[in-house]
């Protein structure tokens, strides 16, 4: 994965996990590891407005059910994301709606 990430010019590998990417190997290629819950929390702190439309839309349009806002962000949470499901709770309006 660090070469293809090395290959593609990232910067940063979005990994649960990050034991296989310690640091001191990824420095000197100038990558970094994150796991999938800080990479979304930094992303809603750099762009708020652009990552809850991009979840709301996810939501939306899944195909089986369409969870609702609440369920959704359990779903997020179960699967990890307690931060960012920490952050989406606060934003919670923003993500009711279907458009």
């Amino acid at each position: 994965m660090l070469a293809a990430a090395v290959a593609g010019k990232a910067s940063i590998i979005v990994t649960w996990n990050l034991k296989d990417f310690p640091a001191q190997d990824l420095r000197p290629n100038r990558v970094t590891s994150q796991s999938p819950d800080d990479f979304l929390t930094e992303l809603h702190a750099a762009f708020p407005d652009a990552l809850i439309a991009s979840v709301k839309r996810a939501r939306l349009n899944l195909r089986k059910t369409t969870p609702t806002v609440e369920r959704f962000i359990d779903a997020l949470k179960q699967n990890g994301l307690k931060k960012f499901s920490r952050m989406l709770c606060q934003d919670i309006a923003s993500l009711q709606g279907s458009g």
